[in-house]
């Protein structure tokens, strides 16, 4: 049982853990972003009704403001709102601030929104009592938990949001139940009428292709690993072989040559694929951070235990396949041209 000591973990075995955690990290990064995009959009997809409709006023200079009798007779099955970004101090983050007015009780939840300068934030932000918006101060009285709304953004009252918005009325609304003649009655008015089930659909498309493109990062980073690999179980071998040589002498079939080589082909792959794991997890969630930060997004990056392990397994899998023909080489020299090398 001495020979699985030989392959010591010294700076070539180093080297290449971390190569494989790299490696390892990609996937795991790779899946959990698109993971998470198809949770986000499952998530929509449950919030949202088929017979809903996302009714803007498309400009120039992005979205207009309108009046709730614009939308004339479909008012009665609209809730409005209005929406804006801002930067909000002190924690220095741009965020999305909305407010909603469903006076007709369209939306399959009741939302109670705060009055004047107070706010709710949402369940995944940690804002302090007193913060300001824009050039406003407002007071966050608590947290609110939405299956319509982000749970990143801000509700506020709609007389705090217009005031950030510098507008009146809205710049959204959802509709219920439109008819045909009531979505030509609307874009005559130039209103854009979006059915969310379209959205949703548009979404779903996009996703399964980036779910199919995300499989063959496997493909790339398996052989990465696998010639990782190899180049380490070959140098190892090259440089002790006449170890090797001795353990041979001493009784050691090929099949145990083989086993030993190909087990210290799994540790270093087991070892860097843990560290990639880990890697892998803090880019995951950095990403999403970093992507509700910026852009007030509701989609989300998420390391589901599964692909995880799927990651974790192809990365010991190709490693132990990399190792196969140095391992197979090994075994087949003889033992008496494996004493007459010497190491260096």
């Amino acid at each position: 049982m001495v020979f699985p000591l030989m392959f010591r973990f010294g700076r070539r075995a180093r080297s290449t853990s971390l190569g494989i955690a790299l490696c390892t990290m990609f996937i795991v990064a790779s899946f959990s972003v698109v993971s998470g995009i198809r949770a986000s959009t499952e998530n929509l997809r449950d919030n949202f009704e088929p017979d809903y409709f996302l009714v803007t006023k498309p400009s120039s200079d992005g979205l207009s403001h309108f009046a709730e009798s614009d939308l004339g007779a479909v008012a009665a099955k609209s809730a409005f709102g209005i929406f804006v970004d801002c930067f909000t101090l002190p924690v220095s983050e741009s965020l999305t601030v909305f407010s909603i007015e469903d006076p007709s009780h369209v939306l399959n939840e009741a939302i109670t929104g705060p009055q004047g300068s107070e706010v709710l934030a949402g369940t995944d932000l940690d804002l302090p009592v007193n913060i300001t918006l824009g050039s406003t101060s407002a007071t966050v009285i608590g947290k609110f938990s939405s299956t319509i709304f982000s749970p990143h953004w801000i509700l506020g009252s709609n007389q705090l949001v217009s005031g950030l918005g510098g507008k009146g009325g809205f710049n959204f609304a959802v509709s219920k139940g439109l008819t045909k003649d009531e979505i030509s009655t609307l874009e005559g008015s130039d209103l854009s009428v979006t059915p969310m089930t379209g959205i949703i659909q548009f979404l779903d498309s996009g996703i399964g292709e980036i779910e199919n493109d995300a499989l063959w990062v496997l493909v790339p980073s398996a052989f990465v690993i696998g010639v990782l690999a190899y180049s380490f179980i070959g140098s190892e071998t090259a440089d002790r072989r006449h170890e090797i040589g001795i353990v041979k002498t001493i009784g050691a079939g090929r099949s145990r040559i083989m086993w030993y080589l190909l087990a210290n082909a799994a540790l270093i792959c087991a070892w860097g694929g843990l560290l990639g794991v880990a890697f892998g997890i803090v880019l995951s969630y950095g990403i999403s951070t970093a992507a509700s930060s910026a852009f007030s997004s509701v989609f989300i990056v998420k390391a589901p235990a599964t692909l995880i392990l799927a990651a974790y397994a192809s990365t010991v899998l190709a490693g132990v396949a990399g190792a196969l023909l140095p391992a197979a080489k090994m075994t087949l020299s003889s033992p008496v041209a494996d004493l007459k090398e010497v190491t260096p």
